[in-house]
């Protein structure tokens, strides 16, 4: 399918944003909290995570808040990303792009067990109003149960993207763009989520958002659960269903990593199967899945190589997509990353369509 051939260059064309790497989960660390304010990761970081980021990166420096300049009441914590990208993009030719992807300032203000954590940056959307530029991204008023320790119950009130699956920070990964974690998917909704050494569990219910663009414009549920084997491996289960004018979608699906410490090798794996009904009649089976293996070289030097796989219906021949991605990350510093991104993708191995790719680097500057 010719058409399909163009999704690829539409998506890397798209704005991105700095999400957390899961890669750093049984590598680094046992749970998202442990580095991230947010109970779902990314974001901002918390004093460990800039802790941890700076001795991995190859040169360091001070992590804190514009390179500690930014140093406030106990009771605040804020950050910014900007990240821009260029590189060349193959569809029947090689054409050289370059774009900007992110510009977002964060905070977020706490007291006691209570605090409240807020985005605001521009956004690629889709009307010709001031919310087509600026976006409220995330704002959400959090409940924790123990405020200096990343485990405990956490409850949260907003606007965020509902936890589900391995959430890569790579927005392009297909159980991302196909899956249930689109890029700007945030919705409104009420999380209670437990998170432990050994486990984690979220349970999100959701509504779309009336006001600004989202990626998401059904209502429904998420749930995700996480079970953590001898600090080395990991399972979890995910389910989520979402009902708009359009369809309904009812989705389940497994993950998994394993840290082969010897080799500094974490293996990541997520599978979606996928079920949607149209409000016009008819309707599609759909199966997504992703297997990411990160090497980490050196101190500030991470390698993935991934695979991905979307079928958008089982039913129907030559109408799935392959992509294979080598990625090269240089941690700079505590604040500046670098990433060399590489994809070749195929339809149907071929049968579908000819051949796509891109070739990106990407410069990442958290404030």
């Amino acid at each position: 399918m010719r058409l399909a051939l163009f999704t690829l260059v539409a998506l890397v064309l798209a704005t991105a944003r700095a999400y957390a790497y899961p890669q750093f989960q049984l590598s680094q660390e046992q749970t998202c909290t442990s580095c991230h304010i947010s109970p779902a990761g990314g974001g901002l970081l918390n004093e460990n995570g800039r802790n941890m980021i700076e001795a991995f990166s190859t040169f360091g420096g001070n992590p804190d808040p514009a390179h500690g300049k930014l140093d406030g009441p106990d009771w605040l914590l804020v950050g910014a990303d900007v990240r821009a990208g260029a590189g060349l993009i193959y569809d029947e030719k090689a054409s050289p792009n370059a774009f900007p992807m992110q510009a977002e300032a964060a905070a977020w203000v706490h007291h006691g067990a209570f605090s409240f954590y807020g985005t605001f940056g521009v956004i690629e959307g889709t009307t010709n109003d001031a919310l087509s530029f600026f976006q409220l991204r995330e704002h959400w008023f959090m409940w924790q149960q123990h405020p200096d320790s990343p485990d405990g119950l956490f409850v949260r009130a907003g606007r965020f993207m509902p936890v589900y699956g391995l959430r890569f920070a790579e927005h392009n990964d297909f159980t991302r763009i196909y899956g249930q974690t689109p890029l700007d998917g945030e919705t409104y909704g009420v999380a209670v989520e437990y998170i432990d050494e050994a486990w984690e569990a979220h349970a999100t219910a959701f509504v779309h958002d009336p006001l600004q663009y989202s990626a998401e414009n059904g209502n429904g549920g998420a749930l995700y659960a996480e079970a953590r084997i001898a600090k080395v491996a990991s399972i979890g289960v995910e389910g989520r269903y979402a009902k708009s004018d359009v369809d309904a979608r009812t989705a389940g699906g497994i993950t998994a990593k394993y840290w082969l410490a010897a080799a500094n090798v974490l293996f990541q794996l997520e599978g979606q199967a996928i079920h949607q009904t149209f409000t016009a009649g008819g309707g599609r089976d759909q199966i997504v899945s992703y297997l990411m293996a990160s090497w980490f070289v050196h101190p500030g030097w991470m390698v993935d190589f991934g695979l991905s796989q979307y079928d958008q219906n089982i039913h129907v021949p030559d109408v799935d997509f392959e992509a294979f991605d080598a990625n090269l990350h240089w941690f700079a510093t505590s604040h500046w990353e670098l990433l060399l991104t590489n994809r070749i993708q195929t339809t149907a191995f071929g049968a579908g369509g000819d051949m796509s790719a891109y070739a990106l680097l990407q410069a990442h500057y958290r404030l």
